[in-house]
């Protein structure tokens, strides 16, 4: 949704066939939908462009094998190769690369999820509470 929303159905409709992606509009159960995935890609073209990215920890906390760029909370934890494959801003032939890897290497994507859901662990919601308690004391 949103007001990209008809531009980048017509991108899809040229670039790939309807039989190869589905919409869809909003789940408002996240965990679950992103269960469906193989891989999570999260690509912003900057390292400004995402002010926190929840997504970065969603992915990782639901134990998909992921391809990101550093932008947002990543650049504070993500590290290629070791919790997720690390892209460069704007590169697709990097990102379809990272993708058919993960695809691929199952060992690999094996030991992404591990680290990933090892490396959100200071993440803990109570622990950002009591922080962020501390901080305005």
């Amino acid at each position: 949704n949103g007001s990209d929303k008809e531009y980048i159905s017509s991108l899809l409709k040229q670039e790939i066939n309807a039989d190869q992606y589905l919409e869809i509009p909003f789940e408002p159960n996240l965990f679950a939908l992103y269960k469906l995935f193989d891989v999570y890609v999260h690509t912003p073209i900057n390292k400004e462009l995402e002010a926190f990215g929840q997504t970065y920890i969603e992915a990782l906390a639901s134990g998909i094998p992921s391809v990101f760029t550093l932008s947002g909370v990543a650049i504070e934890f993500i590290e290629h190769r070791k919790n997720a494959l690390v892209v460069d801003f704007e590169n697709s032939n990097q990102i379809y690369n990272s993708i058919i890897e993960l695809l691929t290497d199952k060992t690999l994507a094996k030991q992404l999820i591990e680290n990933g859901k090892n490396s959100i662990q200071s993440f803990n919601l109570n622990l950002f509470i009591q922080k962020l308690e501390n901080l305005y004391e």
